[in-house]
């Protein structure tokens, strides 16, 4: 864990470094004036995701102040950095000798221009809160009974220094007035330590359905304790699924929901890592399977263990425009309805947002998925 921590800041400090390179072009009689604020910028955003682990700093006016300009400074930064590798690339594909009639430095601070009028509007879509979208989920020889059921699921809500009691107050709002007839919660909607938070989670208390509220966790609940947050979770009406499942029965029809804890779990608790067979195991013979998996790369698993419909997050479809554009390279499922044999694998782009306050063209959403019979 500690290898991977290293590497993710050596990522981000050389990225770092790439785009102080970029805006050094802007100001050439100063070239360390902007790489050292894209240092900055960065050692602000890695710096804040770890201090706010402190109650007493976490709820003064600063660290709010801290929070936003940190969140709004890498939606900025982010965004330049998409468009400054694609201005070098034109730079390498282009003849040498047409480089010195381009101004350059103008070209660069346009893209940084474009790149804060993004992150604004983008901030104004995060700020909004989750709308609702409404998915129809076609299963082959699905029973009668079970057509109509309605689960709602809602994903990387990210309550901590950003996302408060009014963004959360908000989503409850938005998802009572569905009436679902089950909720699921498909991780990372705990981020920071209780004593932070536990007033900015009071509305899900709220949260109520006949089938019930079920919830595994994300990797992020690893970085604040799991077994914590698994408890904190009962607390608040919801049942935590870890390797195991519950039977329910809507219609006088049965159906299985499991839950398996995230691939984190693999560095924090060994004994306790993600299994889909075991999810799945039951006695009461063949019914309808349904998997909450906070990642959605355990499709393969998921279907070897029988499921049929599998529920995740975690990519957050890429958050924004333009990494919106990149997420595909790295998750064969990561947004949307999919399908893989006989799964079928819904992955939502988050109820709310991480690092960020950016949504520009991948808004944040509640889901609700209704099964229904297919014919394929």
């Amino acid at each position: 864990m500690k290898k991977r921590l290293f590497l993710i800041i050596a990522i981000a400090l050389l990225i770092a470094f790439y785009i102080g390179v970029n805006l050094a072009e802007i100001l050439p009689t100063h070239p360390l004036g902007m790489m050292a604020i894209s240092f900055f910028i960065v050692f602000l955003f890695i710096g804040w995701q770890w201090s706010y682990r402190s109650s007493s700093f976490s709820q003064g006016r600063w660290s709010l102040f801290i929070a936003w300009s940190a969140n709004i400074g890498i939606g900025v930064w982010a965004t330049f950095l998409f468009f400054a590798a694609i201005k070098d690339a034109v730079i390498l594909a282009l003849p040498q000798r047409f480089l010195p009639l381009v101004p350059w430095p103008g070209v660069i601070l346009g893209l940084l221009a474009i790149s804060a009028l993004l992150a604004v509007i983008g901030g104004w879509q995060a700020l909004a809160g989750p709308f609702i979208r409404y998915v129809s989920v076609p299963v082959k020889g699905l029973s009668k009974s079970l057509e109509g059921l309605k689960i709602l699921q809602i994903s990387d809500l990210h309550v901590g220094p950003t996302i408060r009691r009014t963004y959360v107050e908000k989503t409850v709002d938005r998802a009572l007035s569905l009436n679902p007839d089950i909720i699921v919660l498909t991780g990372d909607i705990f981020d920071g330590v209780f004593d932070v938070l536990a007033s900015h989670l009071e509305p899900l208390r709220r949260l109520h359905a006949p089938l019930g509220i079920f919830y595994v966790t994300g990797n992020h609940e690893y970085f604040w304790g799991a077994r914590m947050w698994m408890e904190k979770a009962a607390v608040y009406g919801m049942t935590p699924l870890n390797n195991e499942n519950r039977v329910l029965v809507f219609k006088g029809e049965k159906f299985l929901i499991a839950g398996i804890p995230d691939e984190m779990s693999r560095f924090f608790e060994k004994e306790n890592i993600p299994d889909c067979a075991k999810a799945a195991r039951t006695q009461e013979g063949e019914m309808f399977k349904i998997l909450l998996a906070h990642r959605p790369g355990v499709y393969a698993e998921a279907a070897a263990a029988g499921f049929n419909l599998q529920l995740s997050g975690h990519t957050h479809g890429g958050q924004f425009f333009p990494w919106s554009l990149v997420i595909r390279f790295f998750h064969r499922f990561y947004r949307g309805l999919n399908r893989y044999n006989k799964l079928w694998i819904y992955v939502s782009p988050g109820t709310g947002y991480w690092g960020p306050a950016q949504r520009f063209a991948v808004p944040a959403e509640l889901t609700l998925l209704t099964l229904g019979l297919g014919t394929k």
